[in-house]
């Protein structure tokens, strides 16, 4: 027997599993990059649907409330003179400053919890369920200082804690927000008005909602959100879309009353409407949610 042929024979041998292997590892290779490509292409939408599995709750949206002006009133003027004197232009909270007049908020609260909520007409509701969510937002910050974050407070005492009255009714805020407003009021431009005291969440208005300039107030809240890069961008040139996690966390309220988040923020956006309109469809990509609290010490540009 030829010893080259016989060494040549063994090399083959030798070789062909080392060839599948390296077959293998170069399919799994392209496989894994044509994975990793598709999650960052859509990473948007992937978590999206996670969301829509394990985020807020799926609320239809109706208008549960007559639109009639008849009814009781509710004087926010109270706690309008708070946000004046201690929220800024951009929304940023002086909490030492709040502190020292709490008596005031909890005033304020006393009267939302005595509020005639059943006899409003529905702009009235609603703005007593969006001052009452603010204020209770700032009461919990103000019983749990000091804190970096609203994240800092225990989960049990946080969102589904019952610790709002609203009209006689002990809430905690997700359920005036899931149970109260959304499915009652078909306004997802609430979103930008509910103040979870957060840098990343839309600014505090500096001023109470009321119901004669409930739409105006609603408008201007929502415009200024979309104004700034913290909470909305749009590239035309890259067709590249990047909006608020409010929209990924609440996109099926925005896709009820528009069809889809983006002709939402284009409402809000001319060079993205012309974009829709063109037949450009740009994918949605979530910005960073800071959840440093809202507070003057972590000002910083929107």
């Amino acid at each position: 027997m030829d010893p080259t042929k016989t060494d040549l024979a063994s090399s083959n041998v030798q070789s062909a599993p080392k060839t599948r292997r390296t077959v293998v590892i170069a399919i799994a290779a392209v496989l894994l990059v044509g994975t990793a490509t598709f999650a960052c292409l859509n990473a948007g939408a992937i978590e999206q649907k996670l969301v829509r599995l394990f985020g807020p709750p799926q609320v239809e949206l109706q208008e549960a409330y007559s639109a009639s002006v008849s009814g009781p009133t509710m004087d926010h003027s109270t706690f309008d003179s708070l946000l004046k004197k201690h929220v800024d232009d951009d929304g940023w909270v002086d909490y030492a400053a709040l502190k020292e007049d709490e008596a005031n908020l909890d005033s304020y609260l006393r009267a939302v919890a005595a509020a005639p909520f059943d006899a409003m007409g529905r702009d009235e509701k609603l703005a007593l369920l969006i001052n009452g969510y603010n204020a209770c937002t700032l009461k919990l910050i103000l019983d749990h200082m000091p804190i970096e974050s609203i994240q800092d407070i225990p989960e049990a005492d946080r969102w589904d804690a019952v610790r709002c009255n609203l009209g006689g009714r002990k809430l905690s805020l997700n359920q005036m927000e899931h149970e109260q407003i959304r499915p009652k009021f078909a306004e997802p431009r609430v979103h930008f008005a509910l103040v979870c005291a957060a840098v990343g969440c839309p600014p505090l208005r500096k001023e109470a909602y009321t119901a004669k300039r409930m739409e105006e107030q609603l408008q201007s809240q929502t415009e200024y959100v979309h104004q700034h890069k913290t909470w909305f961008t749009f590239d035309p040139s890259s067709n590249q879309l990047q909006l608020t996690k409010l929209y990924s966390w609440y996109g099926g309220d925005f896709e009820q009353v528009a069809g889809s988040v983006s002709k939402f923020a284009a409402s809000y956006s001319a060079e993205l409407k012309e974009a829709l309109e063109n037949g450009t469809t740009p994918q949605p990509n979530w910005l960073p949610y800071d959840w440093k609290l809202n507070s003057v010490e972590n000002k910083q540009p929107r």
